[in-house]
């Protein structure tokens, strides 16, 4: 789907993170779930952002959301992306909740509307597996 040019810009999966690029790479989408009120974040982060609970835990999510926002970009700001103008940065609402930011694949720039739907695609990246999102 991308070069090994994008792939050098992922970050590296750590001990603290590699539940959700392990989960990726099995093509399933994983955020952060608090144990003690089971808020969702998907912000990786030892400490719930509801609560303040330090029991999170990464579970998997269905994937499935709405797209918040978006915006389409026209300038070549990284080599890495050049061939891709123009494309999409969305935010995606999952209907568990959390928001997160991804490309939506396989859709014209015009397509996209706020409130439709979509489903998480991991995809290869050079060696990588990254997270992008199509039309439902």
């Amino acid at each position: 789907m991308t070069t090994d040019a994008r792939a050098e810009l992922l970050s590296e999966p750590t001990d603290f993170d590699r539940a959700y690029w392990d989960g990726l790479a099995e093509g399933k989408l994983r955020v952060m779930r608090c144990g003690a009120c089971n808020h969702w974040q998907a912000v990786p982060e030892t400490f719930c952002f509801a609560c303040g609970s330090d029991s999170m835990e990464w579970k998997d999510v269905s994937g499935s959301g709405t797209v918040h926002t978006f915006i389409t970009v026209h300038q070549k700001y990284h080599p890495a992306f050049y061939d891709l103008v123009p494309y999409n940065v969305s935010v995606i609402e999952l209907d568990e909740g959390p928001r997160l930011t991804a490309n939506i694949v396989n859709i014209e720039p015009n397509d996209i509307k706020i409130g439709m739907k979509v489903k998480a695609k991991p995809a290869p990246v050079g060696d990588r597996v990254a997270l992008f999102f199509e039309k439902e």
